[in-house]
Formats: C-alpha cells, sequence, structure tokens
C-alpha cells in the first residue's frame, strides 16, 4: 500500500514522464518543420531590415519578447539543480521527487516559449525547400536522426532515472536511490553531462533551412548554455573509452 507520499511523488512521476515527452515532441516539430516561403511572409535580408526603421524596431522588440523566455528557461533549468534546492527537498523527506517536479517545471517554461514565440521575417540564410522533395526530407532527416541520437543517449543515461519514476519505484520497494547504485565514475560524469549527444542537439538548433534572427537567437543562447554547462574532462572520456571497451568485449563473447 503505497503511502500518501509516495502516491503525491508516483503522481508527480507521472506528470513528468507525460510532460517532458510531450514538450520535447512540440520542441522537435517546431524546430524541424521546413519554412515554406508564403506571400504573406517575406524573408527580408538583413541589409533591407537595418535600412528601414520600422522594421527594425519590429524586429528588435520580437527578439527582446523572445529573449525573455529563453532566459526563463535557461535560469529554471540551472536553478533548480542548485545544492540549496536539493537541500530544500531532502528537508522536506521529498528528494524522490525532486526530479519529476524539475522535469515537469523545465516542461511547462518550454511550453510557454513555444507558445509566446515570436518570428522575425528577416534572415541570414533561406533554402527554397518547396519546389524540392529531396531538400526538403533532407532538412527533416537530419533532424529525425539527431532526435533518434538523442532518444538512444537517454536510454543509456538511464531514462526512467531521468524523468523521475526509477526514483518512486526504488522508495517504494525500499531500495536506496538509484543514484547511489552507480559507481562513482559515472555519478561524477553525470554531475558534469546530464544530457545526451552534445552534437544531436547542436543539429536540430542549427541546421535549418531559413535562419531567422529569432532561431539564430535561441540557437546562440542554447548552445552557449550548453558547452558552458557540460564541462566534461579527460577522467569522463578515457571512463566513456572503458566503458565501450568493455560492451564490445560481452558482445563478442555473446557471439561466441
Amino acid at each position: 500500500m503505497l503511502s500518501f507520499r509516495q502516491l503525491v511523488c508516483f503522481i508527480l512521476s507521472l506528470l513528468s514522464f507525460l510532460s517532458v515527452f510531450y514538450s520535447v515532441g512540440k520542441l522537435g516539430v517546431f524546430l524541424a518543420t521546413p519554412v515554406i516561403r508564403q506571400r504573406d511572409h517575406q524573408n527580408i535580408p538583413l541589409t533591407t531590415l537595418l535600412n528601414d526603421g520600422g522594421l527594425l524596431k519590429a524586429t528588435l522588440f520580437s527578439l527582446c519578447f523572445d529573449g525573455v523566455w529563453v532566459i526563463l528557461f535557461v535560469v529554471q533549468h540551472s536553478a533548480m539543480k542548485a545544492e540549496v534546492v536539493k537541500r530544500f527537498w531532502r528537508k522536506l523527506e521529498l528528494e524522490m521527487a525532486e526530479r519529476s517536479v524539475y522535469n515537469i517545471a523545465t516542461s511547462y517554461c518550454l511550453l510557454i516559449l513555444l507558445k509566446n514565440w515570436k518570428s522575425t521575417q528577416s534572415n541570414l540564410w533561406f533554402v527554397d525547400v518547396e519546389s524540392s522533395p529531396t531538400l526538403w526530407w533532407t532538412f527533416v532527416s537530419a533532424h529525425i536522426v539527431s532526435w533518434i541520437v538523442i532518444y538512444g543517449g537517454s536510454l543509456l543515461m538511464d531514462l526512467p532515472e531521468l524523468v523521475g519514476l526509477k526514483q518512486v519505484y526504488y522508495d517504494v520497494n525500499d531500495l536506496a536511490p538509484p543514484m547511489s547504485y552507480k559507481s562513482r565514475e559515472l555519478r561524477c560524469f553525470y554531475g558534469r553531462m546530464r544530457h545526451p549527444s552534445f552534437v544531436g542537439l547542436s543539429v536540430v538548433l542549427w541546421i535549418t533551412n531559413s535562419m531567422n534572427l529569432d532561431r539564430l537567437l535561441l540557437a546562440i543562447i542554447w548552445t552557449t548554455y550548453m558547452y558552458m554547462t557540460w564541462n566534461t574532462n579527460k577522467t569522463d572520456l578515457e571512463y566513456q573509452k572503458y566503458q565501450l571497451s568493455r560492451k564490445k568485449v560481452e558482445l563478442t563473447n555473446v557471439r561466441e
């Protein structure tokens, strides 16, 4: 029989699971959908933008508006991982809900960003994919492959623990938190890089047929944020090489 605390944490973990997949799905569609040139939406070169004062002001307003939501996401994503927040959850004896609440907050910040996003008409480049199915599928395929890599990386990094389900399961079964069963090297690695595939996330941010200024703002801030917070070192690289060699030996033995 679940206690009230465990029941609340279980509901939060389910909400975390649904929120993560829904918000990431929305983000994937938002970033992957090629931009089609429309009559009412011109792709204006930067030179034209700089010579049109009214258009320049409107563009800067949209960029400032978008910047608020991007910064809100970044601040939330970092602040809720601070040690003072972790101590707060431990004090309430709800540390197993920490990951779930973190994911829910991140998901809703992301959904707010997507809902309120203001696109700009000026761009750095535009590739017309409307008349070329090959080009259209080239951009879409790059995103599909990148998201498969990201999802695969999430599985390798223990997806149930990432979304908060495993913490509740372990608590219900009177087990220690799942992170305590991982090696010291792996815990250190997770502390320096908690998300899968820097390359995959960079591709979905930068590979697009239309790099509008608002998309450029999002790509620059998120790429910089990832680069600054994912501070892996040589020890992490050696750990991954060692684990890869172990897997190769295990697979070889299985085939034999």
